[in-house]
């Protein structure tokens, strides 16, 4: 099940993001101010009650920016992260985004093929990207009318 996240929700997604990301999440600081923000939204995918994955968005002057997408390594390969970056874009769109853009890391083949796949195209390379050193491509996608 999809739905909407709100503050009710910050422990489980820093539960997530901790099974994700182990040495480079988001602290449970900034997932506050991200479910708080009027300019973002997050959107989960709940199984058997628990959430087991999340996309999170900036919407700024019709751009739309995918922070991150999260799905519970025992969930992966099901087609969540998909069906949460399809609804994102959906979000997106009534929140009067034409354009989604993203960073994804150039070792994570999985996302990126992910991302092509759904009509994302690099603009980008960035060298030492992340905090952690790591170099990212930049993606960009058009989102089509509804």
């Amino acid at each position: 099940m999809l739905r909407h996240a709100d503050a009710r929700d910050l422990a489980a997604l820093s539960r997530l993001e901790e099974v994700c990301f182990r040495q480079h999440r988001y602290r449970e600081e900034f997932l506050q101010w991200i479910l708080a923000n009027p300019r973002t939204a997050t959107l989960v995918w709940v199984e058997a009650g628990e959430i087991t994955g999340s996309v999170m968005l900036f919407l700024e002057n019709g751009v739309s920016r995918v922070l991150s997408i999260a799905v519970h390594p025992s969930m992966r390969r099901r087609g969540i992260g998909r069906a949460l970056l399809k609804a994102a874009e959906g979000v997106a769109r009534e929140r009067g985004a034409r354009v989604s853009r993203l960073e994804v890391s150039t070792r994570n083949a999985a996302a990126i093929a992910l991302y092509r796949e759904e009509g994302y195209r690099t603009e980008g390379f960035l060298p030492g990207y992340y905090s952690w050193g790591e170099d990212a491509f930049s993606m960009r996608k058009v989102l089509p009318n509804a």
